[in-house]
């Protein structure tokens, strides 16, 4: 009985085994271990994952004058969610103003003082020009007695007459030097007070312009468009992100009337871009829209690609057909077409094996399978070309068929 089961069980699997290498039609294509030759126009092309950006867009600034406050970054309290759709004049964005309140303190702290410092400066030269008036009137007044003294001795001898003489030459020569004196002063004493008037100046040049940063905090959209958060070294600036004031973009308002498609080519294909190369261009939100594009720039220096060690390089893809559902950010796949060979044969790449020196397919004739030589040409990311060993329309397979390795390679005849 043992004997017997085991019979019918191995007649069994070698009728399975036959239907399915041999019992199909030979014109199935629904088979997933076969595939027909095809021939027509055999497009060669390197595809990449790429994203949707405006080709031109216009900024949304923070306040331009932060940095002459000193202040090299502040923080974005609220904004508007990205891809809002906005008027011009709509806000956007609201910057924190917890900074500018403290340096605003400080300015009028300083502020105080300078007047102060002002109204002390004004009655010190007051009270310095008063004494030094005082002075001079002093002199005057002792000049005009030494005067009248000197006239009152003419009848007092000679040496008491001199005596006098020099005590007026005395008074006079000290007179003079106060007279010049004054002036000195009332010079010294106006620029102190300039000084101190040009400082309070600057200080309230500083207040009245920190207001106006103060007031400018809150972000409007300059024109109509849709919002797109800028992105900066580091990352998106959005709700809670920092701004350096060296680079105050805040957001975006792209030009959708233009777009292009960034994308990344590895460096082992980048040698076969250049720029007005043809591309094919699908979007993931929208599979069914089929869009055209051209190469228009490739980037001569590569970058580490993210989370590997390969180098890549940056490829922007311009689109030249244009639909209203496109929007910033969205995944594109980007055909790019590096060459188009015009009726060739060719086959899926899978279907190509080869030994130490020939290259063949497994190919299906009747109900046979052959082990055929083939000569291969250029080959995309799918299918390679054919230059002979097959003709369209034929079957091959796509993985080795039992049994069917030791068979002999059947050679193309020269």
């Amino acid at each position: 009985m043992k004997k017997y089961t085991l019979i019918s069980i191995g007649v069994a699997l070698f009728a399975v085994g036959y239907f399915f290498f041999f019992g199909k039609d030979k014109n199935d294509e629904s088979s997933p271990i076969l595939a027909k030759s095809q021939k027509g126009d055999f497009v060669i092309s390197v595809t990449t994952t790429g994203e949707l950006e405006a080709k031109n867009s216009v900024d949304i600034y923070a306040p331009t004058n932060l940095r002459k406050m000193g202040i090299n970054q502040i923080k974005v309290s609220s904004m508007v969610d990205e891809g809002t759709i906005l008027n011009k004049g709509d806000y956007v964005a609201t910057l924190d103003p917890s900074e500018i309140g403290t340096e605003i303190r400080k300015l009028y702290n300083e502020l105080s003082q300078k007047e102060s410092d002002l109204k002390a400066a004004k009655l010190d030269t007051s009270l310095t020009m008063r004494a030094e008036r005082e002075k001079l009137l002093n002199l005057k007044v002792e000049l005009e007695e030494t005067a009248l003294e000197l006239e009152q001795s003419k009848y007092e001898p000679p040496a008491t007459q001199r005596k006098i003489e020099i005590k007026k030459e005395k008074i006079q020569r000290n007179y003079t030097q106060a007279v010049s004196n004054i002036k000195l002063k009332e010079q010294q004493a106006v620029a102190k007070v300039f000084k101190v008037q040009s400082e309070l100046m600057q200080i309230q040049d500083k207040v009245t312009q920190m207001e106006e940063v103060m007031q400018a905090l809150t972000i409007t959209a300059p024109q109509k468009g849709m919002l797109v958060y800028y992105e900066g070294w580091n990352g998106k600036v959005k709700p809670g992100s920092k701004i350096n004031t060296w680079n105050p973009v805040v957001a975006k308002i792209p030009d959708l009337s233009e777009m292009i498609s960034k994308t990344f080519v590895n460096e082992i294909d980048i040698s076969k871009i250049a720029k007005e190369q043809e591309v094919n261009i699908t979007v993931d939100a929208f599979p069914d829209l089929k869009l055209k594009g051209v190469v228009e720039t490739v980037a001569n220096i590569g970058q580490e690609e993210e989370g590997g060690d390969a180098k890549v390089f940056e490829v922007k893809v311009k689109l030249t057909t244009m639909d209203s559902v496109l929007k910033p950010a969205m995944t594109t796949s980007n055909e790019i077409i590096i060459e188009t060979l015009e009726d060739v044969v060719y086959i899926p790449i899978e279907a190509v094996f080869s030994n130490d020196s020939l290259q063949f397919v497994y190919k299906k004739d009747g109900n046979k399978v052959v082990k055929q030589q083939v000569i291969t040409g250029k080959a995309n990311s799918t299918s390679i070309v054919v230059v002979d060993g097959i003709k369209v329309n034929e079957s091959v397979f796509l993985v080795s068929p039992s049994n069917a390795e030791q068979q002999d390679i059947v050679l193309i005849s020269k």
